[in-house]
């Protein structure tokens, strides 16, 4: 095989392992579920859906090529406080604080329809655990293999299983689609869903893993334009499996009314494959999960190296995330779910601003334009975290006090997208008041 030709080949594997680490849990899950739901206005719904959900994660990976640098790298540029309040909040609560012990709950649930264990086998479960994360140790454990040894192991086996699912799902009738159960615009609804799946927030940390493997295979000096195919090959294919999903669950509107997410999913493959399907639908969950949680300990744990200036190796930071994964897990997720929520209110705005303009914004900005990108992502932090302390007490049994009567004065603050307008304004009122005699010249150092 020519040297282009198996370049081409290792793009596309490369894409596909991109698909694999955003495909873990709520994105395998949800679609179905969005689909049952929106019934005839499933397209409306799905293009609301692909623009936060599978747009903006694209985007990410082009905001983090244009910026030149990783996550933290590039939000630094805006201040350095604000880089690691922002960044160690968005890496905690994707990483070990909640999403590395869900996908761990998500692989425990899938292995206990494997094997018919009990859910309260107390020893089964630490020793799943155990080796549950001693699996993820073993593929993180040298950073310059992680892509090959997914793509060789994991993915064949979740690509298998999820086409499968699909392909059938598509072909064979399974009911009558209904018209949408919601009021809501289709659109909107997709949108604001889409959005909940967080993945653009994936993204951004994922993007790292991506490109370091790029520069140790040494596949041209072009890492850009190839960074950019494999992420939107990788999105490509989660685009497709969020389609096929919600065209399936649009098919049993009416057959199985009361289902809903996993449940929904796993009586689909039943009716699909039999009780073949359970173990289907089981092992392509169980690699899933397997593949987020990879992604998201090796972005951890990077993360923490890199801001403690590598005095917190590589190797030792990923121990303490996968322990402390470990013990969050043991915990119980209910009450961590409750808890984070709130969080994800707070890293989600500033990611969204972030990402457009490092990704949309002009090369070289001007002192000016980036001194309102500042405003716009600050603001959008702080209504964040309104937003967040608002979800905190309404949790605490507050129906209407001042504050939350001032969040909800917020134009589209009932969509979580109050921070929109807010961030608009400041942006350009900050090109408007910033005066700088020497602006023409003075360039943002660093590209973008």
């Amino acid at each position: 095989m020519s040297k282009s030709k198996s370049n081409i080949v290792k793009m596309i594997l490369m894409g596909a392992v991109v698909f694999s680490m955003h495909f873990g849990g709520s994105s395998m899950i949800w679609p179905m579920t969005w689909g049952k739901v929106s019934g005839t206005n499933v397209l409306s719904a799905y293009s609301g859906i692909f623009l936060t959900a599978l747009l903006f994660p694209l985007l990410g990976y082009i905001a983090i090529i244009r910026g030149e640098g990783t996550f933290f790298q590039i939000t630094q540029k805006v201040s350095s406080k604000f880089a690691l309040i922002f960044c160690s909040l968005t890496i905690l609560v994707l990483g070990p604080l909640y999403t590395i012990p869900r996908m761990s709950a998500a692989a425990w649930d899938a292995f206990l329809q494997l094997t018919g264990i009990q859910a309260g086998s107390g020893i089964f479960n630490i020793m799943f655990s155990v080796v549950y994360y001693l699996i993820v140790y073993w593929f993180i454990a040298r950073k310059d293999g992680v892509v090959d040894k997914i793509s060789k192991i994991l993915l064949p086996v979740l690509l298998i299983a999820v086409v499968s699912i699909i392909t059938k799902g598509l072909i064979v009738p399974l009911g009558e689609v209904a018209p949408r159960e919601y009021s809501t615009l289709p659109f909107v609804y997709g949108f604001i869903n889409g959005y909940d799946t967080a993945e653009l927030l994936c993204a951004l940390i994922f993007s790292t893993i991506i490109i370091d493997d790029l520069k140790n295979k040494n596949m041209s000096k072009n890492i850009t334009r190839d960074l950019i195919i494999i992420c939107a090959i990788g999105i490509g294919i989660l685009s497709c499996t969020h389609m096929g999903h919600m065209i399936i669950g649009s098919k049993v509107s009416t057959s199985m009314v009361d289902l809903k997410f996993a449940a929904l999913y796993t009586n689909v493959v039943v009716e699909l494959w039999g009780v073949v399907g359970g173990a289907i639908f089981n092992v392509a969950l169980l690699m899933a999960a397997l593949t987020t949680a990879i992604g998201l300990s090796l972005s951890s744990a990077e993360y923490f190296s890199e801001v403690s200036e590598n005095r917190l190796e590589y190797k030792h930071s990923m121990i303490l995330v996968l322990v402390f994964s470990a013990i969050v897990s043991s915990l119980g997720l209910d009450t961590i779910v409750v808890l984070v929520t709130p969080f994800l209110k707070v890293i989600y705005p500033p990611a969204i601003v972030l990402t457009l303009f490092y990704s949309l914004g002009p090369q070289n900005a001007s002192k000016r334009v980036f001194f309102g990108f500042k405003l716009a992502i600050i603001s959008s932090f702080a209504y964040g975290t309104l937003e967040g302390i608002v979800e905190f007490m309404k949790m605490g049994g507050a129906v209407e006090n001042g504050l939350i009567s001032f969040y909800n004065l917020i134009p589209m603050s009932e969509f979580s997208l109050g921070w929109v307008a807010i961030s608009a304004a400041l942006f350009f009122l900050g090109m408007a008041v910033w005066q700088n005699k020497d602006d023409d010249e003075g360039k943002l150092e660093a590209s973008i």
